[in-house]
């Protein structure tokens, strides 16, 4: 496989636009990614540039494709985290997240050296998302939390040199914890997952992931080990047992084998960077509001918590007119309205923005939910009418995720089993997007509705052992357990119940929330 071409040929051949863009948030489009920022057009394109090799490089080293069709990944670099999250406080010390929502995903992180060069801890923010990102793509395998995290860690100190690439390097941070702070148990590193270790536990436990990974795929003779183990924790087994199954029944003595090898002098691997392939980059403008609006809209689409809904509304309102109403400013308005404030406007906004854009997909999909035709007691001419409309949006993007999610939720509770046609439908949703927990819960409802149980169970596996999963993970581990016992009547069981704790369906049972690093 060739990796896409590096930084100077993207300067030399990719760029194609008119003139000097002005200061403000532009976007860099490239094959699979939007990068957002507000940094200088050199630094944008290099950033999108290291994203595409990066996605290249895992390509290589894992064998995946993820399949055609594929939406690109909206990726936001911002100097302040606050800028993205506009209506919650960042967590301290938080550098990045990763997040995938019934409603988007994109991944920010932070980029505050104002330079030229690209921040390294914010690149390895980046690629460490993006692995993330790309390891759910596979749809399919489970994998144990520090696996998870140690993939991410492993890939995410790759350099791309403009003759050569490399990786498998030491995290300078992780490192200084491995060689300063008290290890964990292996046994706890294996069982345990990030977010229950707070603290030094939870920096030791990146830590340890990252180092044994780094140690399973280096050491002769690793790899096939760690294949079987992988291969008997997705079918089921416990993780500690199939660690002592098949890689060491001695714990503590592995651990001491590890820690020579983190003490010892690590090796990484370097190759020659492949011959180019050329390419190109579209840079835009976006409009004067996206200042203030764009990390709003992206904030409003992922979903905002009750509690700040309201503030949300108003904050977007007084914006909106303080914006002069350009075209982000009037979108960003009409999903507020849409989600928190009144449909009517929202639907007026709506169609003054389909007129002069009237293929455009997210338009056409907030127009058709705009009437809550998905609300109890909606009406068939209502239903009807947003099933056109998300008809048209599907025309326009027939690999939107969301407009087939959409589509889907129109045909009534997942309680009853979809219309075979509609399962294919909902089956592509997951196919394009199976990093979304809503669409993973969903999809595994309806196939063992439609009496497709292993279907459903291979399904959920990677979000019920989802690090960072939250309720959406707890779920999916439940529903998980019932599929694997055959157990169809508990299944259901656990679905009623979680809509009657939530009050809502299926679909949206998960509170917004991201993935911190």
């Amino acid at each position: 496989m060739r990796l896409l071409l590096r930084l100077a040929s993207w300067l030399l051949c990719g760029l194609l636009f008119a003139g000097p863009l002005q200061a403000g948030w532009k976007v860099a489009e490239t094959a699979n990614f939007r990068v957002h920022s507000e940094a200088s057009d050199e630094r944008l394109i290099e950033q999108a540039a290291v994203l595409e090799d990066f996605r290249a490089l895992l390509m290589r080293m894992t064998g995946h494709t993820p399949p055609d069709g594929t939406p690109k990944l909206d990726v936001f670099m911002v100097d302040d985290l606050a800028i993205a999250m506009p209506w919650r406080a960042p967590a301290k010390g938080m550098a990045g997240f990763y997040r995938a929502d019934a409603g988007r995903i994109s991944a920010v992180a932070l980029d505050r050296t104002g330079g030229r060069e690209f921040d390294v801890n914010a690149q390895q923010i980046l690629l460490h998302e993006y692995a993330h990102h790309f390891m759910l793509a596979a749809n399919g395998p489970a994998y144990p939390a520090w696996y998870v995290e140690g993939f991410a860690e492993y890939f995410s100190t790759a350099e791309f040199r403009p003759e050569r690439i490399e990786f498998g390097k030491v995290s300078p941070n992780r490192g200084l914890w491995l060689s300063n702070a008290a290890w964990l148990p292996l046994e706890t590193v294996l069982a345990g997952r990030p977010e229950t270790s707070g603290g030094k536990s939870a920096a030791m436990f990146y830590a340890q992931s990252w180092a044994l990974t780094h140690y399973m795929f280096r050491m002769p003779g690793m790899r096939d080990r760690l294949v079987a183990y992988l291969k008997a924790f997705s079918g089921g087994m416990d993780p500690v047992a199939a660690f002592r199954l098949h890689i060491d029944p001695d714990l503590d003595a592995f651990q001491s084998k590890l820690r020579r090898y983190v003490n010892g002098k690590s090796t990484y691997s370097r190759f020659d960077r492949p011959p180019a392939t050329p390419a190109g980059v579209h840079v835009q403008a976006l409009p004067p509001s996206a200042g203030t609006m764009l990390m709003r809209l992206v904030a409003l689409e992922h979903g905002v918590g009750a509690n700040t809904a309201a503030v949300a509304l108003d904050d977007v309102r007084a914006l909106a007119r303080a914006a002069q109403s350009d075209s982000l400013a009037k979108r960003t308005l009409a999903v507020a309205e849409l989600q928190h404030g009144d449909p009517a406007v929202a639907a007026g906004l709506l169609d003054m923005l389909l007129a002069e854009a009237p293929k455009d997909p997210d338009l056409l999909r907030w127009r058709a939910l705009s009437a809550r035709p998905m609300a109890r007691g909606a009406s068939p001419a209502v239903v009807a009418e947003a099933k056109q409309l998300l008809v048209r949006a599907f025309r326009s993007d027939p690999n939107d995720w969301r407009t087939l999610h959409a589509y889907v939720r129109l045909h009534g509770p997942m309680s009853r089993p979809l219309p075979p046609e509609v399962l294919e439908v909902l089956l592509r949703a997951h196919e394009l997007a199976p990093q979304v927990s809503e669409v993973v819960l969903d999809t595994a409802v309806a196939l063992h509705n439609a009496g497709m149980v292993r279907e459903a169970a291979y399904v959920l596996q990677p979000l019920a052992y989802s690090p960072h999963g939250g309720p959406a993970a707890e779920l999916a581990g439940r529903l998980l357990d019932r599929a694997r016992a055959g157990d169809r009547r508990g299944f259901m069981g656990e679905v009623t119940a979680a809509r009657q704790r939530r009050g809502t369906e299926l679909a949206i049972l998960v509170s917004p929330g991201a993935q911190a690093r």
